[in-house]
């Protein structure tokens, strides 16, 4: 008998103390007032393009101060969608803790390239294909590329799209064809390192720059790009090792099925 009392008490008292508790859950998440707004930028990959005072100070100026304010009046979105505006933020993540915190998880873009242009201007093109402008004072260590190039910077221009014919006459095919090679250099364990600087010439041919200075690589246009690359992969690994890095001025690799050397 009591244990059937008890069964029913049970049954009846749990769900009541359940609601009790949702019940306070949801008031104190309605007066719950945020302790501190805290910006983790990931500097893992060595640039140093945004700092967590810098957004900080964005988020401030254009919404209002975080802390201090009841967390259930916050709108998290509309943070996010303003920091990942911001031109240096590749991906950004805003979420609150159960302590009362709004943390914030910053990514930065990633240059792959640094490009200098026929009207002396200079820009990057980062990992997603995107331009980026120059940071003033700080310069990511990249490759840099110059030469015959007419593209000017806009951050309108998306390079991993397929080409846009519009834009040929004003050289983004070109960077296009920069962001493919820069690319597969910044892949490569052994050429990424090594490839200092990519020049291109009149006819949009690339000249590829040891990092050492020892030759040039005349490389040609991207065509049967990753076979140019693996004959010269082989080439180093079977010539240049044994003869020495500075046995030749310049090595080509536009001619298919050989490497033409010249000191």
């Amino acid at each position: 008998m009591f244990k059937k009392v008890f069964k029913i008490l049970f049954y009846v008292f749990i769900p009541v103390i359940v609601f009790i508790l949702v019940g306070l859950s949801i008031e104190a998440n309605r007066t719950a007032v945020c302790n501190s707004f805290v910006v983790n930028v990931d500097h893992s990959c060595g640039n140093l393009f945004v700092e967590s005072e810098e957004i900080k100070k964005e988020v401030y100026e254009t919404i209002d101060t975080v802390a201090g304010h009841k967390i259930n009046q916050i709108q998290l979105s509309k943070i996010e969608d303003l920091i990942i505006g911001m031109e240096y933020v590749g991906n950004a993540n805003v979420y609150r803790t159960i302590d009362g915190v709004i943390k914030v998880d910053v990514k930065q873009r990633r240059p792959l390239a640094r490009v200098v242009n026929n009207f002396g201007e200079s820009f990057y093109i980062d990992t997603d294909g995107r331009l980026m402008s120059l940071k003033q004072n700080y310069t990511a260590r990249v490759m840099v590329v110059n030469g015959d190039i007419d593209a000017r910077y806009t951050p309108l221009i998306d390079l991993s799209e397929p080409s846009n014919d519009d834009l040929d006459e004003k050289g983004y095919n070109l960077l296009e064809d920069i962001y493919i090679i820069a690319e597969y250099l910044n892949d490569h364990e052994f050429l990424g390192p090594f490839i200092d600087q990519i020049y291109v010439n009149s006819n949009n041919n690339f000249e590829l720059i040891a990092k050492n200075g020892s030759h040039t690589i005349e490389f040609g246009s991207i065509e049967r790009m990753e076979q140019k690359f693996s004959k010269l992969m082989v080439f180093y690994n079977y010539g240049l090792t044994k003869m020495g890095w500075n046995k030749y001025g310049t090595i080509n690799l536009k001619y298919k099925n050989q490497v033409v050397c010249a000191k």
